[in-house]
């Protein structure tokens, strides 16, 4: 007895150190290749799944419990354990699909089933994904395997739209110009891919046209914002007006 329990403590001792030396080797690794270390929570959360079910098992064989003959032995009631894995199994095995795949990734900003935010870690049920007003929400691993996902970021850089209508007066070459100065002097919109403005109507009150251009992630919201107040400012020195929507209504005269 005394001697199972010994052999069973080293084996949860010797499988605590061979996930920190596995995990040690992976950051070596990836240090010598000067990557960074892919999914860390979701990695740390696999390995140690699968070590320590390695060292649930070896325990057992101490122990003699056989794993077939205590599944023979609960009987029916095998059959309601089954089912009560049955949806744990089914998230553990899509959430090693989503790590192989690298459908979603440690740091991704994502939208899963209209849940938008970054993906903090995979677990062994759950993908944690923390959304952008703070909120954290755990999104089933066979759900997120099973939707479609957006992916906001999948590259460096992504192109931002902005829509600009003017007064039916303004002359259209100089807005186009002017448009074209904004966007060639505002540093934090990449050059490459090159920007360009499009024609979109006649609107109601506005000749309308929208602009269209490529950001880096940590720019995103700045680009937008110091690109609206350098067209605001621009259009008020050459005189071009963007209009307040407007309604001509005519009067019949009836007598």
């Amino acid at each position: 007895m005394i001697l199972k329990i010994v052999l069973s403590v080293a084996v949860i001792i010797a499988a605590y150190f061979i996930y920190r030396i596995i995990l040690a080797a992976l950051e070596k690794t990836f240090s010598k290749l000067k990557q960074p270390r892919q999914m860390p929570g979701t990695l740390k959360t696999i390995i140690g799944s699968v070590i320590a079910l390695i060292a649930l098992m070896i325990v057992l064989g101490f122990w003699n419990v056989s794993i077939a003959g205590l599944a023979a032995s609960l009987g029916i009631g095998s059959i309601v354990v089954g089912l009560a894995l049955q949806e744990p199994l089914s998230n553990f095995v899509s959430g090693i699909f989503l790590l192989l795949s690298g459908a979603v990734k440690d740091g991704d900003t994502i939208d899963i089933s209209g849940t938008s935010g970054t993906v903090e870690s995979i677990t062994v049920n759950h993908t944690v994904v923390r959304t952008f007003d703070g909120k954290k929400v755990m999104i089933p691993n066979k759900t997120v395997w099973g939707e479609a996902i957006t992916h906001f970021w999948p590259s460096s850089i992504r192109r931002v739209e902005m829509s600009i209508g003017v007064s039916y007066d303004s002359d259209l070459e100089k807005v186009i110009r002017v448009l074209k100065e904004c966007l060639e002097e505002e540093q934090t919109i990449e050059k490459e891919p090159a920007p360009f403005i499009t024609f979109e109507g006649f609107g109601s009150s506005s000749i309308d046209f929208k602009v269209r251009f490529w950001v880096r992630r940590e720019n995103y919201f700045d680009a937008q914002m110091n690109l609206a107040l350098r067209i605001k400012k621009r259009f008020d020195e050459e005189g071009i007006e963007i209009p307040f929507n407007q309604l001509d209504v005519h009067l019949k005269d009836k007598s």
